[in-house]
């Protein structure tokens, strides 16, 4: 035995008697990471875990994500749960802390996002060009945005024909931006996270619900669901932000950092886009088996609601021009980037 190998066993049975393990190539970092839906949900099913699953993979196990199965608070609270380090990883939905996010919810203004492919590309895609001038993050590093597929409002009673049988109705929404909307059309919102729509429904506190298809299934509001009603264009939607605490990235080797990278952003908006399709397929046939009637706003009471939201648009302008920032020129990318990535186009025209 050469005097080297003579020396390396002296140091592991030393490292052994002193309980210190042997260095090894590379450490395996544990991220723990928040989550307030049920774990067969699509966000959790369909983008956190093929996420997680595919970071674990590229980073060759020396990233491992430990996927909580309860909730630890409310789903307002999970922005400064990251924040604070008390989970590593987390994910939302911007609207439920009113204010704190304007500038990233700008796919949330009215008749942006025809569908979850070009809403998630393209709420991505301008906050990497613009984000960095928004400072609405801070403490958090976001891997992911993404939205949801395009929503309808699904009634208790008879479906919403005009938008004058709207007024009076008081109306569940997730978000503030939402509520808002809502209001300009002349109905009462009721914002309230997804986990406590249930009960709003079937107790009467709401007359109608914004959600998309899939979600009225997976909440089981279906039961209580009469007529269902859509907004062509996409009347709204909401941001979900996916994000690790600041310093825990920052503790990542470069690496590890690089595995993230790869599987984040457009990819998250991938997944996303494939999520709520899927579920949507799910929720209307459901629906369809419930013999819920189906109803498109016509052309006209269409061009209304644009017309009484556009000051939803004016003021999330006003509020950009106030930060110094390049509203108009933001929404336009905006709007590029959704023209760019919609799900429905035209091919293989000759």
């Amino acid at each position: 035995m050469t005097l080297r190998l003579k020396f390396i066993g002296t140091a592991a049975a030393l490292a052994l008697l002193t309980g210190l393990a042997p260095p090894t190539a590379a450490q395996t970092t544990t991220l723990r990471v928040g989550n307030w839906l049920p774990m067969h949900h699509l966000i959790m099913r369909g983008i956190i875990e093929p996420w997680a699953q595919a970071i674990e993979r590229e980073s060759n196990g020396t990233l491992k994500f430990d996927l909580m199965t309860s909730a630890i608070g409310r789903p307002p609270e999970y922005f400064d749960f990251v924040k604070n380090g008390v989970i590593d990883v987390g994910y939302g939905v911007s609207g439920h802390n009113p204010g704190r996010f304007t500038m990233t919810q700008v796919i949330d203004l009215p008749f942006m996002s025809p569908d979850p492919w070009s809403g998630s590309a393209a709420s991505w895609l301008t906050y990497v060009r613009y984000g960095g001038g928004y400072n609405e993050h801070a403490g958090v590093k976001v891997v992911g945005l993404w939205t949801h597929s395009v929503p309808y409002l699904h009634m208790r009673g008879e479906p919403i024909r005009t938008l004058e049988e709207l007024k009076g109705k008081k109306v569940r929404v997730g978000g503030n931006v939402t509520g808002r909307m809502m209001a300009a059309l002349g109905a009462t919102p009721v914002q309230l996270p997804p986990t406590e729509a249930q009960q709003a429904m079937q107790a009467g506190v709401a007359d109608g619900i914004t959600f998309p298809l899939e979600s009225i299934e997976f909440f089981k509001i279906t039961p209580v669901i009469k007529s269902s009603v859509g907004f062509p264009g996409g009347l709204y939607t909401d941001t979900f932000w996916l994000g690790i605490n600041e310093a825990k990235w920052n503790s990542l080797s470069a690496q590890q950092k690089a595995a993230v990278e790869r599987h984040s952003g457009m990819a998250v908006a991938l997944l996303s886009g494939w999520a709520w399709t899927n579920g949507d397929e799910i929720g209307k046939a459901a629906l369809e088996r419930n013999k819920v009637t189906f109803f498109n706003l016509p052309d006209a009471e269409i061009a209304k609601a644009k017309q009484a939201l556009k000051p939803l648009e004016d003021e999330w302008l006003a509020e950009a021009k106030k930060r110094n920032l390049p509203g108009e020129e933001i929404i336009a990318y905006t709007r590029t980037m959704v023209e760019k990535y919609r799900s429905v186009k035209r091919v293989n025209i000759p």
